[in-house]
């Protein structure tokens, strides 16, 4: 009989097994092994741990292997990988010397083994780089693989790929140089957690190909096929390394199943019973944390429903008391509402009859629409209700005003907060009214009332529903303009949009996809309305605001493309519909449509994002066009959603693919005040982004493409190297051996990369560097000009035809004495808008200057401009108070 430690030290008919490093100190085999003794108590370790023997030779030989760094970003994004210091992006060999030799910047390489991640060290890098183990198991798989024949420079359109069979290989199918399908026969000949390694096999005509791809993208059915072919199925100590491997890529849940098969299969290995439970707890950990991420997403009822569905029974004592924490803070919410409301209705029977019935509507609307997304709004009145040295007449006021105004608004007049409740419902009036008429009319009630203020009007608008969906919007639309009482429904549809059948929390505003194309094609030159597709995430709130992604299609898909991409494929529904829900609904008069039987589950519904998709390209277009016709589409689709969804201004992302890609970049680059980040995957820069990097300064960048994309670093390094500077927040994403593809598996780093908190809109610049080239490129922030003189702009359909392209200065500044200054600009009129979140006195006189012109502003407290801005823009969370002309 073998013992423990002959039996782990058999490789079997794997090829080779290689050790990483796992750290230059001990401390990381202490924490390995403190892993795997987790609830395991009293019972001999030996075999599992020499699971671990490898890591033991590893450190070892620490020196002759390097570990991998983990490199903090100042975006707060974590790199792990191995890096080195290069020069240049740019790997154009014409250019290379060009002017004087090259110019070394100090840009950082960080390798993986799946991508390769370009950053500027002094600008992005925050602190020094820490050891961390290298990947532990490298498994590497015989195969015929080519030793011959060309490199592939570049790989076509992905036609098809099909599944790994049990020796590892499968058939990739791209689109070849005169379009018709090429066959790529691949085997995986090297498997780590965190990627795979494909290479071509020979061939009578042999190519060279080095491709990875994250092994998260395989599926466990075909990682066991694989392991199954390999190794032993006979011999345990094989098996184990495959439950070795699934614990490394932290698939705990399948690490569990497969130990229990050898288990099953094996009774005497009856040693490594225990080691379920770390198993178990491991897999426990990962539902603790998805639940906590549903419940920071504004998703608690999902939260508890996985926390109540815990397997407690199978944990121990420190994780059954953790998911009983995360359970009692969900319930204490819960509590704290129902307490803050049965407080808020105790104050009011205090107070004289007059002001009970004037103030019940509100207390109704508290009760109905206070959650977890909410309750912060009444800080003030939890922290202050229950002091009975204030009048209950002052306590009522500080939580109405809180629901109104939001937290630290400190109102205790009572008789201003009813103003302030008749003020919010006029705004709301206002912003969803489409006859301008009426607009005028609210406006002039609006300005009887005691508690029109600009600034209690700017403190409640980003509170507002979407004014397309808000309770006073439906009434308009019914016709019944009088019955402004707030609705009992906690959620309406809005205005205009439709509920997708199939798809929860799916809406289609304006046009199908096939209708749009025709539509654009017939009428090439006119704008049609926007149409969109929106996928909400789960649970959704309307007073609760969501960060968003607007993401642009790749030419020639439909919109809903995107959706899949960034929300997840929309799948059967897996939980069982709402009992109660079903009675309620049964025992109501009229028929409910049926609830949609499909949900998505990516990254979108897991963060608590809102995407959505505009229809921006014309019907048969083949790739972006860099035109005012298509900024004008995406534009107004977003302005659109974010009247009708309740969408965060400061946390607006865009994004897209191929074209789509192409076209988010140019569109950040053009309007950079409008934007938190852009996400580019598998574009190609052209026309005004070879010359916008000065606006790039202003946007965090993302930038996404295979290393097979026709050589992306010779085409466009130069480009590349554009955003590798101090002043620049840029990623460039290069994935080895990749073609043109979506790339999903980046796209949990990217939700990563946009949660961060230096990932929201910045506050106004005080002073505006930035280039111009189009006619409608001429709104930067605060500055605007009605037109562009001729000889500063470029038609972008006729790009070619221009020997030199230039762009145009923009430059103006907020300066002493409250003052703003137009130094440079396309123009000689100019709008300038005005903020109080500019570093301006809006007590005193504001002066605009161009060349020897000047023109003055007075605040006079007037709000018609802060509404009708609101209502325009569809901004409210940054609404501007005035503007400026010149001359």
């Amino acid at each position: 009989m073998m013992s423990t430690s002959d039996r782990f030290s058999k490789r079997g008919p794997v090829s080779r097994v290689e050790c990483g490093v796992v750290s230059r100190h001990n401390t990381a085999l202490k924490s390995a092994s403190a892993f795997i003794s987790v609830g395991v108590s009293g019972v001999t370790r030996a075999p599992w741990t020499m699971l671990l023997a490898c890591f033991v030779v590893a450190l070892a030989s620490a020196n002759a292997v390097q570990a991998e760094q983990l490199i903090t970003l100042r975006n707060g994004i974590t790199l792990r990988g191995v890096y080195i210091e290069i020069a240049t992006l740019d790997q154009n060999s014409f250019s290379l010397g060009a002017d004087g030799g090259i110019q070394s910047r100090p840009i950082w390489m960080v390798d993986d083994g799946l991508r390769r991640t370009y950053i500027h060290r002094r600008g992005m890098v925050n602190n020094a780089p820490v050891d961390v183990p290298d990947l532990g198991l490298r498994i590497e798989f015989p195969q015929p693989v080519a030793d011959g024949g060309d490199e592939v420079g570049s790989i076509g359109r992905i036609l098809g790929v099909s599944p790994l069979n049990a020796y590892g290989r499968r058939e990739l199918t791209v689109r070849g140089v005169d379009g018709s399908p090429t066959i790529l026969h691949q085997g995986l000949t090297e498997l780590t957690a965190r990627y795979a390694k494909l290479e071509t096999l020979k061939a009578e005509k042999s190519i060279r190909l080095d491709m990875r791809v994250a092994t998260e993208s395989i599926d466990t059915p075909s990682l066991l096929r694989i392991f199954q072919k390999r190794l032993d199925p006979n011999n345990p100590d094989e098996r184990l390394e495959t439950v070795r491997f699934f614990m490394e890529a932290e698939r705990y849940g399948d690490a569990r199943k497969e130990l229990q098969s050898i288990l099953n299969q094996f009774p005497e290995q009856e040693e490594l019973r225990p080691q379920l439970t770390a198993l178990v707890e491991r897999q426990a950990m990962q539902l603790i944390e998805q639940a906590q991420l549903r419940r920071e997403s504004g998703q608690p009822r999902l939260a508890e429903a996985i926390l109540k569905q815990f397997p407690l029974g199978r944990v121990g004592r420190v994780t059954r008391l953790r998911v009983q924490d995360e359970l009692t803070a969900i319930a204490k919410i819960r509590t704290q509402r129902d307490e803050t409301v049965a407080l808020l209705r105790k104050l009011l029977a205090d107070l004289p009859a007059a002001d009970q019935a004037a103030l019940k509507p509100i207390a109704d609307e508290i009760d109905d629409k206070l959650s977890a997304n909410t309750l912060n709004r009444l800080s003030d009145f939890i922290r202050l209700g229950t002091n009975e040295a204030t009048a209950a007449r002052q306590r009522v006021a500080l939580a109405i005003a809180g629901w109104i105004l939001g937290s630290g608004s400190g109102e205790q007049n009572l008789t201003l907060t009813i103003s302030l409740i008749e003020v919010r419902d006029l705004v709301q009036q206002f912003l969803a009214h489409p006859n301008p008429g009426a607009r005028a009319a609210i406006l002039a009630k609006l300005k009887t009332l005691e508690a029109t203020r600009a600034e209690l009007i700017a403190k409640l608008l980003p509170l507002l529903p979407p004014p397309m969906a808000s309770d006073q919007a439906i009434a308009i639309h019914r016709g019944s303009e009088d019955a402004m009482e707030s609705s009992d429904a906690a959620f309406h549809v809005p205005i205009d949009a439709v509920p997708d059948p199939h798809v929860q929390g799916m809406y289609h505003v304006g046009l199908n996809q096939d209708d749009y194309n025709s539509l654009t094609v017939t009428k090439p030159f006119d704008i049609p309305e926007p149409s969109y597709v929106v996928q909400l995430p789960p649970e959704y709130d309307p007073l609760r605001p969501y960060p968003c992604v607007v993401a642009l299609h790749a030419a020639g898909a439909a919109a809903e493309t995107q959706l899949n991409w960034w929300a997840g494929v929309a799948s059967k529904q897996f939980l069982a519909p709402d009992e109660s829900a079903a009675v309620e609904a049964a025992d109501t008069e009229t028929t409910q449509p049926p609830m949609p039987d499909h949900v998505r589950l990516g990254r979108a519904a897991q963060n608590g994002f809102i995407v959505v998709a505009p229809r921006w390209t014309r019907g048969g277009q083949q790739s972006y066009e860099y035109t005012m016709r298509e900024h004008d589409a995406v534009l107004r689709s977003l302005r659109s959603a974010m009247r009708r969804f309740s969408i965060d201004a400061d946390r607006v992302f865009i994004g897209g693919h191929g074209a789509g890609g192409a076209a988010a970049w140019d569109i950040a680059l053009s309007h950079p005040d409008i934007w938190a980040g852009m996400i580019s995957i598998s574009a190609e820069p052209r026309k005004t982004l070879l010359h916008y990097d000065v606006n790039a300064v202003y946007m965090p960048t993302y930038i996404v493409m295979g290393e097979k994309d026709g050589r992306p670093l010779k085409r466009n390094g130069a480009v590349y190297d554009d955003y590798m500077s101090y002043q620049h927040d840029a990623m460039v994403v290069l994935y080895r051996g990749r073609g043109k593809e979506f790339f999903y598996e980046e796209s949990g780093r990217i939700f990563d990369w946009m949660k961060t908190s230096e990932h929201r809109r910045p506050r106004l610049p005080e002073s505006i560097e930035v280039a111009s080239m189009r006619a409608g490129d001429r709104f930067f922030w605060w500055l605007e000009w009605d037109e562009s003189l001729p000889d500063t702009v470029m038609d972008p359909i006729l790009w070619d035809a221009v020997s030199s392209p230039k762009h145009a200065k923009v430059s103006a500044s907020v300066g002493a004495n409250n003052e703003i200054r137009i130094s440079q600009a396309p123009s000689t009129a100019f709008t300038v808008w005005l903020s109080p979140d500019m570093p301006l006195d809006f007590g005193d006189q504001i002066t605009v200057r161009y060349r020897n012109r000047r023109s003055n502003f007075q605040f006079s407290g007037e709000i018609d401009m802060l509404l009708e801005d609101t209502r325009t823009r569809a901004d409210r969370v940054r609404p501007f108070w005035g503007k400026v002309s010149i001359p």
